[in-house]
C-alpha cells in the first residue's frame, strides 16, 4: 500500500523557534513523520532540546499532551525536558507522561494492582527494605551457613536483579556474574521464590517490580495492552542506549498495540551500562526490528573545539561495532588534547594538580574542571595530592575516599599501632570480630586501658577471657595481625603496615562484612602506594585527619560549587561537561579493564566508555599515564604499557609533551644530548614534593 507522507504548518510562534533554534538536522528530527523513528545524537548535539522540540511538534499538531509518553533516564532529565516545553507550549508541557521507566511504571500499576494480586495503596521498598526483606526470605529458603560462605543478602539482590533487567534465567546469571556461588543455586532460587511471596504478602514492591508487574500486566491481561495502546500515541525514549531488555520490551509492546509511533533518542557510542543490564542491541538493531524506521543523525557539536571533537571521532572509529560518525564542530579553534607520560603516579598527581592551580590562576573556576577514571581507586593517590595542596574537591564516583567504612578500618589499624591508648580505634576495630558488639568492644578496651602496654596485653588470659568464646581463634589471629603490623616499624614504612593489613585477616573481614570486596582491598593497596610516599606513620594521619576529609568535611571549607573541583569515574560522568577535562591512569590492563577485555564485546566497551571521558572536555582536555606502576611498598614497580586507546589514535590529532623540571633545566647544560626523548613536543613544567619519597 503506497503511504502519503501529511505535512503539518507549525504556528507561527513555534514556527520562528524551530527556525531560529534548530538546525536543519535537529529540525529533521523533531519534526519527523509518524511512525518508527531513531534520532543519534552524538554528544554536545544538542539531543534535550530535540526531544522537546519534536513533543511541543506534536502538541502542536494537535496529540494530545497526555497521549504521549517521554521515558527518560534520569529524574533530572525528565524535570530539563518539561521546564524547557512549558517555554513551548506552556501548562500542556505538565501533562505529559514524563518520567523514568519505573516512575511511570508507578504510576499505571497503581490502577492496575489488583489485577496483579496487589492494593492500589501497595508500598514501594526501598534498598535497605529490600535486604531486610531478603534477609527473611533467606531463612525461609534455609540459606543458612555458619562458615559464612554463603551469598550475602546484598549479592542476592544484586543477581535477583540483573536476571529480571536482562530477561535471564537466574541460573545463568548466577554461572555468569557469581560462579563461585554456583553450588548455592536451588537456595538461591528458593530465596527469590520466597522473596517474592513476602512482596505479594505485604503488598509491597521493590523497584524492579514497578518494570516486572509492569510487564506481566500487558502479557497477561489483553485489555490492559489494548488501553496503554490508546493511552500512548506517542512514546519516546531518551538514552535508548541505557536501555534495558526489559525496558525495551514493555515500550515496543505498547507502540504494536498502538499507533506504532516510537521515537528513540541516543548515541550507540555512549552505551556504558552493560554491567547494569543495559542491552546494546536496543538501540544498534532497532533499524532490524522495525525494517521501516527512519534514521537521523544529530553531528554538529556545539560543546567541545573542533580539536578534542576530532579526537573523539578518531577514539571511536576503532569499535568492531556501532553505527559510523562523521562529527563536526560548530566552535572555533581551540589546542589539541594534550597526552603526557609521567614517571609514576606521584609525578601523575602532582602534574594535574599543578595544571588545575595554573587553570585557575587563569580564572578557571576549580566547578568547570573536572577529573575523570576508570576506577574508583585510581583516584586515591590524587586524592591525597589534592589534601597535602589544599585544593577542595567533591567526588561524583561515591564516597570520599577517606570516609569510605573500609578505609577508616584500615585507618583504625595504623592508628591503634602509633597510639595504643586510641579508644575509638580500638572499638572499631573489636566490632569488627564475630560475636562482639559495641558492649564487649567497651569491656575488652577498659581491660587493656589499664594496662601499660595495651598491645601486649591483649594476648593475656584475663582478655581473652572477655572474648566470647566462639570468637577466641579469631581474636587470637587478630592479636598476631597487630603484632604483625607492629613488626614492620610502620613509624617509619606506613605501606608496609598496610601490607601487614592486607596479608592478615582483614581482607576475609572485608569479603563477609561488605559489598564489592574487590574493589575495597584493591582501594586499600592504592592507600599503600599513597602511603608509600610518607617515612612518617605519624605525618601520613596528620596530614590527612587535619585535612578534615576523614570525618566528611571540606578540604578547604568552600561552600560554592562552583569553587571545587570534581573527581568522578567515567560512568558518573555521563552528559555532564566540564571546560577542562583531566582523564588519568591511562595504561592497558586499566583503561581498559582487565576483566572487562576477557568477556565477549568487552573491547568496545571500554573504547565507548572512554570515548565518554573525551568527549566530556568543552575547551582543553590532558591525558595522562604512569609509566611504572606500583603496589605500595610491598609489591614490585613494574612498567606499564599506554592504554592502546591512546595508542591507536592518529599522533596529529594530539599533542605528545614530556615533562620538564625545574632542577632538569638547571643542568640541562651539563648533559650530552643523545637523541630526542620518545616523546616529544610541548614541556610541561613539573615540580614534585622534594620533601615526599617517591
Amino acid at each position: 500500500m503506497r503511504k502519503i507522507t501529511l505535512k503539518h504548518k507549525l504556528p507561527a510562534g513555534l514556527d520562528k523557534q524551530f527556525a531560529d533554534e534548530l538546525n536543519s538536522s535537529q529540525r529533521a528530527a523533531a519534526t519527523a513523520p509518524d511512525g518508527y523513528n531513531l534520532i543519534l545524537a552524538g554528544p554536545g548535539s544538542g539531543k534535550t532540546r530535540v526531544i522537546t522540540f519534536r513533543v511541543g511538534f506534536l502538541i502542536a499538531r494537535g496529540v494530545p499532551a497526555d497521549s504521549i509518553l517521554l521515558a527518560t533516564f534520569t529524574r533530572r532529565a525528565a524535570r530539563e525536558m518539561v521546564g524547557r516545553l512549558g517555554e513551548l507550549v506552556g501548562n500542556q508541557a505538565g501533562r505529559v507522561w514524563a518520567g523514568t521507566f519505573h516512575h511511570v511504571g508507578n504510576r499505571l500499576l497503581r490502577g492496575a494492582a489488583k489485577d496483579l494480586g496487589f492494593q492500589s495503596n501497595f508500598t514501594i521498598l526501598d534498598s535497605e527494605d529490600q535486604t531486610d526483606l531478603l534477609r527473611l526470605a533467606m531463612d525461609d529458603a534455609g540459606l543458612v551457613d555458619k562458615s559464612k560462605l554463603a551469598p550475602k543478602a546484598s549479592q542476592l539482590q544484586h543477581l535477583i536483579s540483573f536476571a529480571i533487567n536482562t530477561r535471564r534465567p537466574l541460573a545463568a546469571v548466577v554461572e555468569s556474574e557469581a560462579a563461585d556461588q554456583a553450588e548455592w543455586l536451588p537456595e538461591i532460587e528458593k530465596v527469590a521464590d520466597a522473596y517474592a511471596r513476602r512482596k505479594l504478602a505485604s503488598n509491597c514492591m521493590d523497584y524492579d517490580d514497578l518494570l516486572t508487574q509492569w510487564l506481566r500486566l500487558l502479557d497477561e491481561f489483553p485489555n490492559r495492552l489494548e488501553e496503554q495502546g490508546r493511552m500512548f500515541r506517542h512514546i519516546l525514549i531518551d538514552e535508548m542506549q541505557d536501555t534495558n531488555a526489559l525496558q525495551i520490551e514493555i515500550v515496543e509492546k505498547i507502540a504494536a498495540a498502538g499507533r506504532g509511533n516510537l521515537t528513540a533518542v541516543g548515541d550507540d557510542a555512549q552505551s556504558i551500562y552493560r554491567f547494569r543490564g543495559a542491552n546494546y542491541d536496543n538501540i544498534l538493531k532497532f533499524p532490524d526490528r522495525h525494517l521501516d524506521a527512519r534514521v537521523f543523525r544529530l553531528e554538529v557539536n556545539y560543546r567541545s573545539t573542533p580539536q578534542i571533537v576530532a579526537f573523539t571521532e578518531a577514539s571511536i572509529a576503532h569499535n568492531q561495532s556501532g553505527f559510523p560518525k562523521q562529527l563536526v564542530s560548530a566552535r572555533n579553534d581551540g589546542p589539541l588534547p594534550v597526552v603526557v607520560a609521567t614517571a609514576d603516579v606521584y609525578e601523575e598527581a602532582a602534574l594535574v594538580c599543578q595544571q588545575i592551580l595554573e587553570a585557575h590562576d587563569q580564572d578557571v573556576p576549580l566547578g568547570r574542571m573536572a577529573v575523570l577514571y576508570r576506577n574508583h581507586y585510581d583516584s586515591v593517590v590524587l586524592q591525597g595530592e589534592l589534601l597535602a595542596r589544599n585544593i577542595p574537591y567533591t567526588v561524583r564516583s561515591g564516597v570520599r575516599f577517606f570516609e569510605q567504612a573500609h578505609v577508616k578500618d584500615v585507618m583504625a589499624f595504623l592508628r591503634v599501632v602509633l597510639n595504643p591508648r586510641d579508644e575509638a580505634s580500638w572499638r572499631r576495630l573489636f566490632v569488627l570480630l564475630p560475636g562482639v558488639g559495641p558492649a564487649k568492644a567497651g569491656a575488652v578496651y577498659q581491660r587493656i586501658a589499664s594496662e601499660a602496654d595495651p598491645l601486649k596485653a591483649l594476648a593475656t588470659a584475663e582478655t581473652m577471657a572477655i572474648v566470647p568464646s566462639k570468637s577466641r581463634g579469631l581474636f587470637a589471629a587478630f592479636v598476631n595481625d597487630l603484632n604483625l603490623i607492629r613488626a614492620t616499624d610502620p613509624e617509619h614504612h606506613p605501606a608496609r603496615a598496610i601490607e601487614a593489613v592486607l596479608k592478615g585477616g582483614y581482607p576475609g573481614t572485608i569479603r563477609q562484612k561488605y559489598d564489592k570486596a574487590d574493589n575495597r582491598i584493591k582501594d586499600v593497596e592504592q592507600f599503600a602506594v599513597l602511603a608509600a610516599k610518607y617515612d612518617s606513620l605519624e605525618r601520613l594521619l596528620a596530614e590527612l585527619l587535619l585535612a578534615g576529609d576523614v570525618y566528611g568535611m571540606d578540604a578547604a571549607g568552600s561552600e560554592d560549587p562552583q569553587d571545587v573541583l570534581v573527581l568522578s569515574t567515567v560512568h558518573q560522568a555521563k552528559g555532564l561537561e566540564w571546560s577542562h577535562v583531566f582523564v588519568v591512569r591511562l595504561v592497558d590492563e586499566g583503561f581498559p579493564h582487565r576483566r572487562a577485555m576477557d568477556e565477549p564485546g568487552g573491547e568496545d566497551e571500554e573504547r565507548r566508555i572512554f570515548y565518554v571521558a573525551v568527549s566530556r572536555a568543552m575547551n582543553e582536555l590532558m591525558l595522562s599515564y604512569p609509566s611504572t606502576i606500583s603496589r605500595g611498598g610491598y609489591g614490585p614497580t613494574v612498567f606499564s604499557t599506554p592504554s592502546r586507546f591512546l595508542t591507536e589514535i592518529r599522533h596529529d590529532l594530539y599533542e605528545r609533551v614530556v615533562l620538564e623540571h625545574e632542577f632538569d633545566r638547571l643542568n640541562a647544560d651539563d648533559d650530552d644530548d643523545e637523541g630526542e626523548p620518545p616523546w616529544t613536543g610541548r614541556p610541561l613544567k613539573s615540580q614534585p614534593d622534594r620533601d615526599s619519597k617517591t
